[in-house]
C-alpha cells in the first residue's frame, strides 16, 4: 500500500493519540508515534491531535507527521478530558479523513465527530486499578469505550481479553499488537548508562508509577529481600506518575534503589541493553511496549499472569507470576539474581520469540491495508 487512492491523492490519516506525542513516554505513546511515523513513510498524510503540555508548541512537524497540540488543563484526571473539545473542534475540520483512535477519552471525541464508517479503534488493555481511577472516572471511561466501539467501522486490540471484551458489546475486532525492531537494540552501539555502577546486578521498571502497574508490589518486594540479598543489586525505576513520591521515599530508606524519573524513549536503550533483569509486576496489563523492548534487549523478563501478558505471550518467553503478591514476586527476583545461567537462557528464548513473533511491518502493513479499505467507502 502506497498511501494513495485511486485518484491519485494522498490518503488522510488522523490518529487521536494518548497524552503525547514526543516527548514519548508510555507504552501508548510510544505505539502511536511508531506507527504514525511508518505510516506516512508510506505515502500517507498524517496528522496527530493530542493533548498540549507546557512548552510544547501548539503545531509541529515531526518525521513527516503534522502533530496538533490542543489546549488542556493540567491534572492527572483532568488533562485528556479537557481536551475533548479540542479534539473535536479539529477533527470536524477533516471530514473525509480516516481517523484512528487510541484510548477511550480520543475515541470517545472521535465517535462523536468522525464520518461514518472513517472510524478505527484500538483497545489498549481493559484494566483500571480502583486506586488509580475512582469509581466516577472508571465508569465515565468504560462510557467513553463503548462509544468509541459502537461508532467504530474497525476495531484492532491488543490482546485477547480486549478482544473478548469488544465481542461481548456484539462487534467483531482484530488482534494487533505492538511490533518491535529487534535490531535496533544492540549493547554494541550503546555506552553502559551513567547511574549504573559496574559490577551491580541492575534490576530495570520502566512505566507509569501507578497501582495498576504494581509499582507497590515490587516496592513491598525489595522491601522483604534480606540485606544481603540485595547488596549487588540496583533496583532501578524510570517512569512518572502518581507513586513517584513513594519511590523517592523508598530511595531515600533503601540505599539499592535507584529513581531516574521519566526518560525519553528515544534515550531509553542502554537502560535495557545494559541492565540484568526486567520486572513488571502490573495487576491489568495488554502487551506492552516496554516488554516487547526488554525481551529484544535478551532481558530475562518477570512479568504477571493477567490479561494480554496471560493470553498473548507464550509463558516460555518469560516468567508469568501471581499478581499482586510481593512475596512470589521477592522470591522470584532473588532466584534469577542468584540463577544467572538460568536467566540468560530465559533472555535468549525472550529474545528469539519477539524476533520471530512481534514486527512493526506487519503492523504497519495490516493498518495500511484498512485505511484503504476504509478510504473507498
Amino acid at each position: 500500500m502506497d498511501g494513495t487512492s485511486g485518484d491519485g491523492k494522498k490518503i488522510e490519516v488522523v490518529f487521536v493519540g494518548p497524552k503525547t506525542f514526543p516527548p514519548v513516554i508510555g507504552g501508548i505513546e510510544t505505539h502511536v508515534y511508531e506507527v504514525a511515523t511508518r505510516v506516512a513513510r508510506k505515502g500517507f498524510s498524517v496528522s496527530v491531535i493530542v493533548p498540549r503540555l507546557r512548552g510544547l508548541a501548539r503545531n509541529e512537524d515531526i518525521e513527516g507527521v503534522h502533530v496538533i497540540r490542543v489546549a488542556c488543563l493540567k491534572g492527572r484526571y483532568s488533562l485528556k478530558l479537557t481536551a475533548i473539545p479540542g479534539i473535536m473542534r479539529h477533527l470536524r475540520r477533516r471530514k473525509g479523513a480516516i481517523v484512528h483512535a487510541h484510548d477511550a477519552t480520543g475515541g470517545y471525541a472521535s465517535a462523536l465527530t468522525s464520518a461514518k464508517g472513517r472510524l478505527v479503534y484500538t483497545m489498549h488493555g481493559i484494566g483500571f486499578h480502583e486506586k488509580d481511577w475512582p469509581t466516577p472516572f472508571r465508569q465515565g471511561i468504560r462510557m467513553m469505550q463503548k462509544k468509541a466501539i459502537r461508532r467504530a467501522a474497525h476495531i484492532f486490540c491488543t490482546d485477547q481479553k480486549a478482544l473478548e471484551t469488544v465481542m461481548t458489546l456484539g462487534r467483531q475486532a482484530e488482534l494487533l499488537s505492538s511490533g518491535i525492531d529487534v535490531a535496533e537494540f544492540d549493547k554494541r552501539k550503546e555506552d553502559r548508562p551513567k547511574e549504573y555502577s559496574e559490577g551491580t546486578f541492575i534490576v530495570l521498571f520502566v512505566g507509569r508509577l501507578t497501582n495498576v502497574k504494581g509499582v507497590s508490589v515490587l516496592l513491598d518486594a525489595i522491601r522483604l529481600m534480606e540485606k544481603g540479598q540485595r547488596a549487588n543489586a540496583r533496583f532501578v525505576f524510570i517512569g512518572e506518575g502518581p507513586l513517584a513520591k513513594d519511590v523517592k521515599t523508598a530511595a531515600s530508606e533503601i540505599p539499592e534503589i535507584l529513581f531516574l524519573g521519566p526518560v525519553e524513549h528515544r534515550l531509553i536503550k542502554p537502560y535495557f541493553l545494559h541492565s540484568d533483569l526486567y520486572v513488571l509486576p502490573s495487576l491489568s496489563e495488554g502487551v506492552p511496549i516496554s516488554l516487547l523492548e526488554a525481551m529484544a534487549s535478551g532481558l530475562p523478563c518477570i512479568a504477571s499472569k493477567v490479561g494480554g501478558l496471560e493470553s498473548s505471550v507464550d509463558p516460555a518467553a518469560l516468567r508469568l507470576i501471581t499478581p499482586g503478591d510481593p512475596k512470589i514476586l521477592s522470591e522470584s527476583i532473588v532466584k534469577l539474581m542468584d540463577k544467572k545461567t538460568v536467566a540468560k537462557a530465559l533472555g535468549v528464548v525472550g529474545k528469539a520469540y519477539v524476533t520471530r513473533e512481534f514486527s512493526w511491518d506487519a503492523v504497519v502493513d495490516k493498518l495500511a491495508q484498512t485505511y484503504s479499505e476504509l478510504s473507498r467507502t
